[in-house]
């Protein structure tokens, strides 16, 4: 069916397009229309209706712009929404993994990095992790294209640290295992170091250190013994989680990781699951 707009209906579109925004809540649209919350919600209404406004979720709704044809063509990524659900925000986790083809695993999930606390959201039967990062470490991402839209993503260094610090949002402590052995010939090491350093965390160097040597992923020798200073001398960290993996396990050196988790599981396979997929700009998944 063909768009029609009426003469507020109009007011509304093209203040969004003009201001190139790409999202409006209720409280927005009231001030706009200079209306009641009430006739807000039917110009809403009707504006979802007519295919110029989406329903995210209460409250809040994404503009179909007048480029998406005269029958309103739905923007439908799942990085896209992710994208405007929360400021600032950064993709990463088993997300950006995905995207930088360090994983071969599948996720019913997408991971936004955020500073605030919030409860996943589901949209468009997408379900929407919000990870909570201290300001302190909101670092690591860069602005990418998905669709022509501009959307941050975890770079490939800052993906793997996230990876080894919550494995839970990668699949888990052997899928992060794989992680770190496929990102091991493309990583960029001074940039690695330096995340490294600022995320000012022996835990994570030690099991980082652990990873490479485990999958023998070679650095460059300046990179190690750069890393190996990081290390707290008296610091020793357990693998994976003590709560699902217990507290015993041989030591490694010079990294000082107790390895808890069983060989095999640093090899297995996962059950696969509902994936998640992302399209590229040519349409494949």
């Amino acid at each position: 069916m063909e768009r029609t707009l009426s003469q507020n209906e109009a007011k509304v579109v093209l203040s969004l397009e003009w201001r190139g925004q790409r999202t409006v809540t209720l409280a927005e649209l009231r001030t706009e229309l200079a209306a009641s919350e009430g006739y807000a919600r039917y110009v809403a209404h009707r504006l979802v209706k007519k295919g110029w406004l989406e329903r995210l979720r209460p409250g809040l709704f994404q503009l179909v712009p007048a480029d998406r044809g005269r029958e309103g063509v739905g923007d439908t990524h799942p990085l896209t929404v992710g994208a405007i659900l929360v400021e600032p925000y950064f993709f990463s986790y088993g997300t950006a993994c995905t995207i930088h083809g360090l994983t071969e695993q599948v996720f019913a999930e997408v991971y936004v990095a955020c500073t605030t606390l919030r409860k996943p959201e589901m949209i468009r039967g997408n379900r929407y992790v919000f990870v909570r990062v201290r300001e302190a470490r909101f670092f690591g991402y860069e602005k990418t294209t998905v669709l022509g839209e501009p959307v941050q993503m975890a770079t490939r260094e800052r993906a793997l640290l996230d990876a080894i610090d919550r494995p839970r949002y990668a699949g888990g402590i052997g899928e992060v295992s794989r992680i770190v052995g496929r990102a091991g010939p493309d990583l960029a090491w001074e940039r690695l170091l330096e995340f490294a350093g600022r995320w000012g965390e022996s835990a994570i160097v030690q099991r980082l250190g652990y990873f490479l040597d485990l999958h023998d992923v070679e650095s460059p020798r300046e990179v190690r013994k750069a890393l190996l200073k990081l290390v707290r001398p008296t610091s020793k960290v357990h693998l994976g989680p003590r709560r699902r993996w217990g507290t015993t396990g041989t030591l490694a050196r010079p990294w000082n990781v107790i390895i808890n988790v069983p060989e095999a599981v640093l090899a297995e396979q996962r059950e696969r699951r509902r994936r998640v997929r992302f399209r590229t700009e040519s349409g494949k998944g």
